[in-house]
Order: C-alpha cells, then structure tokens, then sequence
C-alpha cells in the first residue's frame, strides 16, 4: 500500500473564490443578460447615428423642400415619379423622412440628457441634503445657511410684490441674526415679537413706497417671516419642507406641469427640456432621500463621525457612492421618460419650432395624412420614439438586476 506524504498532499479550498468588486461583477451581470444587451445594443444605435449625423450629415432643414415629392411612399429604387431614393418615403413638404429621423435623434438625445441632468443634480441634492440632516444634527455654520436661506426665500414673495429686489436681501441678513438669537437667547416670547415686529417692517416699510394695500400685504408676510424665522430651525425642518415641495409638484399630473411651464417660458426645445428637468426633480429628490435613510445609520457612516470628518465629506465620500446603484437605474429610465415626454410636448407644438426635425413633431405634422393613406410618415418617427425609449428602459432593468447586492454570487 502506498504512503501518502506531506509533499504529495493537496488541499483545495472550496470557500475561496477570487475576489471581485461590486461593480466587476454587476457588469458580468449587465453583459450575461439578454436583456441587458438587446438594450445596450438598441441605446448604442441610438446614440451613434445621432451623434454621426449631427457632426458629419450635414442638414440644413429650412432649405430642405420639394412639393414635387409631396408624400411619396417609401422606395429603394429610382423610378420615373420617383427620380430619387427615400427608404422612409417623404412629407407632406417633400422631405426625407429617413434624413429627418436620423437627424431628430440628436433633439431627442439633447432633451433627455439636459432634462435628465437638471433633475439628478437639484433632485439629488436635495434628496442628499434632506435625508442627511433629517438625522444629523447641524452645525452652527450649517445653521446660518439654514435661516439665510429660508429668509431669502421668503423675502422673494414680498420683494415681487413690491418690486424691490433689496427686500429679500433683508429678510436673508434677518435670518442670519435669528439664527445668533435661537442659538444664544432661549426667550421664545421675547424673539417671537422682536423678530415678528421686525419681518412686518422689512416686508411693509419699503412697500409704503408703492401703494398702502402693497404695503399692508408685504407686512402680514413679514409678520409671518419673523414668526418662522424666531424658531429653532433644524434640518428636519429642512426636510419636512422640501419633501412636502416635492409631493405638492408630484400631485399635479406631469404633462400637464410641463406644458403649464413650457406655456409660461414659450415654445421651443430649450424650453422643454428645462419643463421636463423641473418636472421630474421629486422623483429624484425622493429617491435619493429613501437612499440615504437607508444607509444614514451604517457603521461606516457612524465611524466617520466618530473621527471627526465635515458633514460634507460624509455626504460626499461616504454616502453618495453607496447610493449610487438606484440612482444609476432610475436615470437611465429617466432618459426614456424624457424622450417621450419631449415627443408628447413636440406632438402638441411646444417643443422644436419647426422647421426643426423633431420626433414628436413630426407625428403632430403628419396624422392628419393618415386618412389619404400616408402611413409611412407617422410610422417611422412612431417606431423611432418606440425603440429609443425601449433600449433605454430595456437597459434600465438589466441595470437594476446587475447592482442588485442580493443577486451577487
């Protein structure tokens, strides 16, 4: 019988696996998915012919007009109605209609990155800020800022009012002072009538200038600016006021508030990108606020106030990374809910000002034309507005099971 020596002994160790990064393995994940990759697949098309076309297929569209082809069906071959190529068919001012929709990606790309954009910065920010110190108290600088800003803010009303910018200025330096008096007198009486008094004479005084009932107005403001401001303001204050902010913007129907903003801005894709951003700044907001709650009481976070770190560099170090991973997700479903809001405003005539290709506006221009059977000129930008907004969210699931921590292996 064979003797086993220690230099002929093995051991494999079944526990030990190569180690891999979070993100290492929620790209394996994103690429091992049929999914995942049908979406990338289908927002990489997007986003190369849009940029390619942009920068390298020149289109000038006010000189693009041809009433000879008016409305020819889509053809791959020259003929003698015909004398040229038009695989989409043309409109109803004989234009390509291919040219149009390779050249309105690059709108519908603009729109959803800028609206996307607007609404991760201010909606993050406010989500970090508001989740953030709803559980940590502030500091004494953090506090200031606090009680300047909400004096501000409040001074707009009155300032408007009396069309004088300086007003809100004064209610900001108000604030700053009562945010010495919380700190250091504890009277809640007394600093209730010395700022009450003092609000309804920043708001009033400079509004007798204007007229008595402007006057009268700006100074029952100013009554109650000084009455929130002689209050110890805290950041769940903070966050109990954007939150309501926020679920006062998410009760009015989207659409409807983004072409009340675009109404009130004026037509033109610009415009519309900064309604849509507005539009979807609570979604963010409330996400990213659930995010942190999530996370806010963590050791890592609890370590890093034990050493001493600011409160921006928790915020910013330690918590925004370990957010990230829905954040990711629900952008690039935003990107899809952005192109298609930009499609809706440009089919009601409020986006691109024509001649400007735009998907969304070239459906409004040519539904009409369905009746004289016409389908390809609603067809093909239809199927361009479906297919963007499908890779995205395609994507968007593959994302959000490839950073799922609980499908790590």
């Amino acid at each position: 019988m064979a003797e086993l020596t220690p230099e002929k002994t093995t051991i494999t160790d079944f526990a030990v696996r190569e180690h891999r990064s979070l993100w290492t393995d929620a790209w394996q994940r994103l690429i091992s998915s049929n999914t995942a990759r049908m979406g990338m697949f289908i927002v990489a098309l997007f986003v190369f012919s849009a940029v390619f076309a942009h920068y390298f297929w020149e289109y000038e569209p006010k000189k693009d007009l041809d009433y000879s082809l008016k409305l020819k069906a889509p053809t791959l071959v020259v003929n003698e109605e015909v004398p040229s190529v038009h695989i989409f068919g043309t409109d109803k001012l004989g234009r390509d209609i291919f040219r149009r929709v390779v050249h309105g990606g690059w709108n519908s790309l603009r729109v959803g990155i800028v609206a996307v954009s607007i609404a991760l910065f201010f909606g993050g920010l406010i989500g970090l800020v508001a989740g953030f110190y709803e559980n940590i108290h502030m500091t004494s600088s953090e506090k200031l800022t606090l009680f300047g800003f909400t004096g501000l803010v409040m001074g707009v009303m009155p300032a408007w009012i009396a069309n004088q910018p300086f007003q809100a200025l004064l209610f900001a330096g108000l604030g700053i002072v009562a945010a010495y008096f919380v700190d250091f007198y504890k009277g809640k009486i007394q600093r209730l009538l010395i700022f009450g008094v003092a609000g309804a004479l920043i708001g009033g005084l400079p509004a007798l200038l204007v007229s008595g009932a402007t006057a009268l107005v700006c100074t029952i403001w100013g009554l109650i600016t000084g009455i929130l401001l002689s209050r110890p303001l805290e950041g769940k204050f903070f966050s109990n006021v954007m939150m309501r902010l926020m679920d006062i913007i998410l009760s009015f129907p989207g659409y409807l508030l983004a072409i009340a903003i675009v109404a009130f801005l004026g037509p033109g894709l610009e415009k519309g990108m900064i309604a849509i951003g507005v539009v979807s700044i609570p979604v963010y907001a409330r996400l990213t606020r659930s995010a942190v709650l999530s996370v806010i009481k963590k050791e890592y976070i609890l370590a890093a106030q034990s050493v001493g770190e600011g409160h921006g560099r928790i915020i910013f170090r330690h918590l925004t990374p370990n957010i990230l991973s829905p954040i990711i997700v629900q952008t690039t479903m935003g990107l899809a809910n952005a192109i298609l809001s930009a499609a809706a405003l440009g089919f009601l005539g409020l986006g691109a000002i024509p001649p400007e290709p735009e998907w969304g506006s070239m459906l409004g221009d040519s539904y009409r034309y369905l009746t004289s059977g016409a389908w390809w000129a609603v067809l093909f930008p239809g199927l361009a507005i479906m297919f963007s907004v499908l890779g995205f969210n395609l994507l968007g699931d593959g994302l959000r099971d490839a950073l799922d921590p609980k499908l790590r292996t």
